[in-house]
């Protein structure tokens, strides 16, 4: 081998291990102290504190095929009240009455779990949060995670003691109104954005005006766990969201909203809302028959 092969091999195997260090530096997990915990860490909790409750979040068929042992079954479709605008957030004395029966106290940890990336466990997660229950995490990968982390299954339903939980006033900070959606839709505020996380066939068919269309589904790897902060951050930032942003979030049904908020505060976003009554809301209010598709803001990175 000559001195110049000699020399262009060297610089191969420099590269390589230069690109291998900073693979390994990027770390796609979550420590648990926000709104992720991984699969690993939550089963550890579970087992290791009585204060730790687990939802499955999935629904009772799913529940009753199996799920992690401990955990409780909850659907994000008993949080919600179906008028005046269907698929809103629960009143607080509803609230405070499902979480009592289902044993869920003030100072209960929990961690919830779905197998639709998080939009489920999501809208769990934003409703205990905007009445004041500030412990409360999402498992990143939901129940395959679980799985693979060896985590016990089980068919049998878990029953906890009925509790007597006090709710928190909802906050309002973390709830656009449709009012406060359609001032920004008719009048742009610089540092107001609305993003729409429905797909882009939902979104072809009509949309909030100036809504940036960024989908849900986006903010997952391809093996169905959570983006870490890092790519979040970045891949939000190309699509012109700056952390510095006022942004309200919406969908269909404001569901897979919020994933995405609770992903985006993560990620160093902290002026979040999810416009709650959503495109069901908007499109009963406005006339969305002549919107005109070349003109909609769809985000660099979008790619759909």
């Amino acid at each position: 081998m000559t001195k110049r092969q000699l020399r262009i091999l060297a610089m191969i195997v420099i590269m390589a291990s230069l690109l291998a260090l900073t693979a390994c530096g990027i770390d796609t997990t979550y420590p648990g102290d926000l709104n992720v915990i991984e699969a690993t860490a939550a089963i550890d909790a579970l087992n290791a504190n009585p204060k730790v409750i687990v939802i499955d979040a999935r629904g009772e068929e799913a529940y009753n095929n199996g799920h992690l042992e401990g955990a409780i079954c909850l659907s994000p479709l008993a949080l919600v009240a179906e008028s005046p605008i269907p698929m809103t957030l629960i009143d607080k004395t509803g609230f405070e009455s499902i979480m009592s029966a289902n044993g869920i106290a003030n100072d209960s940890i929990v961690y919830i779990y779905d197998d639709n990336g998080g939009v489920n466990a999501g809208r769990i997660w934003w409703t205990m949060k905007v009445y004041g229950h500030d412990q409360v995490m999402l498992i990143n990968g939901g129940a395959s995670e679980l799985v693979k982390a060896k985590g016990k299954l089980t068919a049998d339903a878990t029953k906890l003691s009925e509790t007597s939980y006090n709710a928190s006033e909802a906050n309002t900070n973390m709830i656009a109104t449709f009012d406060e959606v359609s001032t920004f839709a008719e009048t742009p505020v610089e540092g107001v954005k609305l993003l729409d996380v429905r797909s882009a066939a939902e979104y072809a068919e009509g949309y909030i005006p100036g809504a940036i269309l960024y989908p849900h589904t986006k903010n997952l790897y391809k093996d169905g766990t959570f983006m870490s902060s890092r790519d979040l951050g970045l891949f939000y930032k190309d699509a012109g969201f700056e952390k510095s942003d006022t942004i309200i979030v919406y969908c269909k049904s404001s569901f897979r909203a919020t994933q995405t908020v609770a992903l985006l505060q993560e990620a160093g976003y902290t002026n979040l809302k999810v416009y709650d009554g959503a495109w069901i809301e908007w499109s009963s209010k406005v006339d969305v028959s002549n919107m005109q598709e070349d003109t909609a803001p769809v985000g660099e990175s979008d790619g759909s």
